[in-house]
């Protein structure tokens, strides 16, 4: 993680891969209550850098809204009964949305067909 860049060279891999060295390093969270989520967030994280890197913006905006649509039916239909499972997604979709935030701040809120 380079520190200090300029900021017209900062990039969206930038911000996904700060948000990975922060939930690997923070000590503001309790680790052991945030274990489920932080390896939620830590999957989206690292899919979604190795997409970034590979795809045009609404490929990858599409690709996520569509991850996100189906976790939301997920939970309203209650798909995941084990509270560990639920903190997992939970956390796997937070860090799509913060990722999509910063593309279009429109994608923080649920948005009909």
């Amino acid at each position: 993680m380079i520190d200090n860049i300029e900021l017209t060279r900062f990039t969206l891999v930038d911000v996904i891969e700060r948000k990975i060295h922060f939930t690997r390093t923070n000590t503001i969270f309790d680790k052991t209550d945030f274990k489920d989520n932080d390896e939620g967030e830590m999957l989206a994280y690292n899919e979604m850098l190795v997409d970034v890197k590979e795809m045009k913006e609404n490929e990858f905006v599409n690709k996520y809204l569509n991850i996100i649509k189906k976790l939301a039916v997920q939970f309203e239909d209650e798909e995941f009964n084990d509270k560990r499972e639920v903190e997992k997604k939970s956390g796997y979709n937070n860090a799509i949305i913060s990722i999509l935030k910063c593309i279009n701040p429109i994608y923080e809120y649920d948005l009909e067909d």
